[in-house]
């Protein structure tokens, strides 16, 4: 068995033959599955002074040569990662801002008021500083540059939805590999307030419908009457049918709305059946004169002066429901506000929550208690306060018996800290000092007439408890100060005691 010439990298072992050589800086070693005859070494050494040749000459080819080999497969994987990464790399470099927000704007499956809205964002907002930037040299600097300028001229809410468009794109960005990490992961939303509901009081939504009965056509008052009686959204309201309406069960299923004047489904994508009030079903007896003979499949609400469907939810609040809240002398508020009074006002009246959430179309109760709480702690009438009032003692101008004969406000000796009279008190016939004791925030206990006998020199020796009684002295009225005080001693007007 031969074991190859020195110098030539070939080593003859028991069951193979062993070749090693440098290649790129790197001491490389392999095994060739030859068994190690003569024949085969010279055949080994061939090979070495090809490999030789081909890596002077940068030919050299490790995965051919050794397909084999476990090292040869993890430099074809590293290869081709660094291959791929300068291939992002330039496809970051050449794939410029605009030409990629609008492939993802057409990518987009939502609705057409939620395009509407990130088109805007994308056009009026962010285009213009990024229009023929390179996505990949996008900085996050830059965004929140634009985002604190944006948030001067407009509110907060603004500011976080023209921010959604914005991430969308940067996301399918990163998700076809041209970035490897998004501008916009640590761009926080800005804070806002969020509008609370403002509803109308029950008289006041009686004001606001008479008013528009007694000025503008019926169909104009029907619009609003139903509006507060069931709670639907303006844009559910508007494309609610003739055939939509249970008679016999007193119910309308909602199953529709239309934003943009394009029908789509509702709000929450669920289908829901209001029941109506016998007022509701009036106000529907009242309206069939007007549109119930144009089929199942008309509206039931349309335009008085067209006679035609209402096309949006904006005619309805400018020409009538505004003008009669000024009318009224009303603070101005947008139609939407006929549904937080449905709400409101159905708390207040005692009205079960989940009947409520399920009426407006609220998955669960946990909306209506994040929004109309305030209304739900006024609908018991006080019962909760004076439930509480049970529980925590007397009010304020309670007596009660600190010690025996003594009997004070608890407002004023439960609340200060412990008193020690070392004074005599004005119109004592025994001349006998009393001391008080009251605990901060707890309600004094009163004792009995055995610790009074047992301690007459702290108690006292007066008769009966419940004739004695503390005698205050008046506002501006010196104490008296005896022989030996810290006040005579001092020369000092003794402290006035007996007010608190």
């Amino acid at each position: 068995m031969g074991r190859g010439r020195p110098g030539t990298g070939v080593q003859a072992l028991s069951s193979n033959i062993r070749v090693r050589f440098t290649w790129a800086g790197r001491r490389c070693s392999e095994y060739l599955d030859l068994a190690p005859t003569p024949a085969n070494i010279k055949a080994a050494e061939r090979l070495m002074a090809r490999l030789h040749h081909e890596i002077e000459y940068d030919l050299f080819d490790y995965a051919r040569t050794f397909p084999n080999s476990e090292f040869a497969r993890a430099e074809a994987e590293r290869q081709a990662e660094a291959e791929q990464q300068a291939l992002a790399e330039r496809e970051a470099e050449t794939t410029y801002f605009c030409d990629f927000a609008d492939r993802w704007l057409a990518s987009l499956t939502v609705e057409k008021s939620t395009y509407s809205c990130y088109l805007g964002a994308i056009e009026e907002v962010w285009k213009p500083h990024f229009r023929d930037r390179p996505i990949g040299s996008i900085r996050p600097s830059e965004i929140k540059a634009i985002v604190a300028e944006l948030a001067k001229r407009v509110t907060g809410k603004t500011v976080n939805n023209s921010l959604i468009p914005l991430r969308g794109v940067f996301a399918a960005a990163l998700d076809d590999e041209i970035i490897d990490r998004a501008p916009t992961l640590n761009i926080k939303n800005l804070k806002h307030q969020s509008p609370k509901p403002d509803p109308f009081r029950a008289e006041e939504m009686e004001a606001i419908i008479a008013s528009l009965y007694d000025r503008y056509d019926p169909q104009v008052a029907h619009w609003y009457e139903f509006a507060f009686g069931t709670g639907l959204r303006p844009s559910e309201q508007i494309v609610v049918r003739w055939g939509d309406i249970d008679w016999n069960g007193g119910a309308i299923r909602i199953e529709r709305a239309r934003v943009r004047a394009v029908v789509k489904s509702t709000k929450t994508s669920s289908i829901r059946d209001v029941d109506l009030t016998d007022r509701t079903l009036g106000v529907l007896d009242r309206q069939r004169s007007f549109s119930f003979m144009k089929g199942a499949d008309a509206p039931i609400f349309e335009n008085p002066s067209s006679r035609l469907p209402w096309p949006d939810v904006q005619d309805q609040r400018k020409l009538y429901f505004h003008p009669t809240l000024l009318r009224l002398g009303l603070r101005k508020r947008d139609a939407y506000q006929t549904r937080h009074t449905f709400a409101t006002l159905a708390l207040m009246a005692g009205v079960n929550p989940a009947y409520i959430a399920r009426q407006l179309g609220h998955a669960n109760t946990a909306m209506l208690f994040k929004h109309y709480s305030k209304w739900i702690d006024g609908a018991d009438a006080g019962r909760e306060k004076s439930k509480l009032n049970g529980v925590f003692g007397p009010k304020l101008d309670q007596k009660v018996s600190i010690l025996p004969g003594i009997s004070q406000p608890f407002g004023v000796l439960g609340s200060t800290k412990v008193l020690r009279n070392r004074e005599k008190r004005a119109g004592d016939p025994y001349g006998t000092r009393t001391r008080v004791f009251a605990v901060r925030g707890r309600r004094p206990r009163p004792l009995d007439e055995g610790a009074v006998k047992r301690r007459p020199a702290l108690y006292g020796r007066a008769g009966p408890p419940s004739t004695q009684k503390m005698q205050l002295r008046p506002r501006g009225v010196p104490a008296p100060s005896f022989p030996g005080s810290p006040c005579r001693r001092a020369g000092r007007r003794a402290p006035a005691t007996g007010r608190h």
